[in-house]
Parts: C-alpha cells; sequence; structure tokens
C-alpha cells in the first residue's frame, strides 16, 4: 500500500475518527479510487455514497475502484444496502466500477449489492483483492494522486 495514503488515513483516524475514507486519481487511466480504513457505517456509507454522486456529476466521467481492504468493520445493514442499489448510479453507464473486497463478512453484502443492483449497474464488479481490480481494468501502472474529495 502507498505510504502517503495509509499516512492520510493514520492521520484522520488519530484525530479520533472512527473512519477514514482517502479518495485519489489516477489521470493516466481514468480512475477514481477511494479507500475505506477503520469503521464503516450505514449512515457513513449512504452519506460517502451521496459524495461521490455529487463529485461525478460536476467531473467528467471516469471508472472506479472502491478499496474495503483496509476496512476493519463494516458495520452496514442488508436495508442500507437494498437503499443503496436502489438510489441511482453514482457513476454513468458503461464506466466499470469495481469493489475491492477480501474480507467474507462484508463481500456477502458487496454480492448482495451487486445482483440487487444488476439491471442499473451492469459494469460493477467484485474482487478480493486489488491485482484483480487491476487486471480487470487492464491497468498496468496506477498512477494514483490525491484530490479535494469532502463528505
Amino acid at each position: 500500500m502507498n505510504k502517503a495514503r495509509l499516512g492520510s488515513a493514520d492521520k484522520i483516524l488519530a484525530r479520533g475518527l472512527q473512519v477514514a475514507i482517502v479518495v485519489d486519481f489516477d489521470e493516466k487511466n481514468n480512475i477514481l479510487r477511494a479507500t475505506v480504513h477503520g469503521r464503516m457505517s450505514g449512515a457513513i456509507l449512504l452519506e460517502f455514497y451521496a459524495a461521490t454522486a455529487k463529485y461525478m456529476a460536476s467531473h467528467p466521467p471516469c471508472r472506479g475502484i472502491f478499496d474495503f481492504s483496509p476496512a476493519t468493520e463494516f458495520e452496514v445493514s442488508s436495508h442500507a444496502i437494498r437503499e443503496l442499489a436502489a438510489a441511482p448510479p453514482a457513476f454513468p453507464a458503461g464506466y466499470a466500477r469495481v469493489l475491492v473486497i477480501p474480507k467474507d463478512f462484508i463481500y456477502g453484502l458487496a454480492r448482495m449489492f451487486q445482483i440487487l443492483s444488476e439491471k442499473t449497474r451492469p459494469e460493477l464488479h467484485v474482487v478480493r483483492t486489488m491485482d484483480e481490480a487491476y487486471l480487470l481494468l487492464q491497468v498496468e501502472s496506477p498512477q494514483f494522486h490525491p484530490i479535494d474529495f469532502h463528505l
């Protein structure tokens, strides 16, 4: 993992917050990446989804990676997953989104989201590792840089 990304998350978590979401962008490969560190709740997930939709509406279309590898807890109900699946997609049609979910307890909910939203998000994929995500998106040497993104 990139030390700058980890350092940024550590600073946020050190301030007493339970979750840090580090968002960066790879201009070369046109990928927005969000990495979740710490404890994700349903309320924070819904708030982050709304912020992502707002960001996407004001920027050119791109692909997305949402990395839950560093997440330590995932306190999100199936009701919140259904609510997300019913919401309009944050990313436009034709742009792949990949959820990186190595932990079984999160993977099941991610697959539920994928199945519930397969008609509105056919480009959504769920994988176990970042290497799988890069392979799926045909990315060989990602070059992510921090962006201005606020919840």
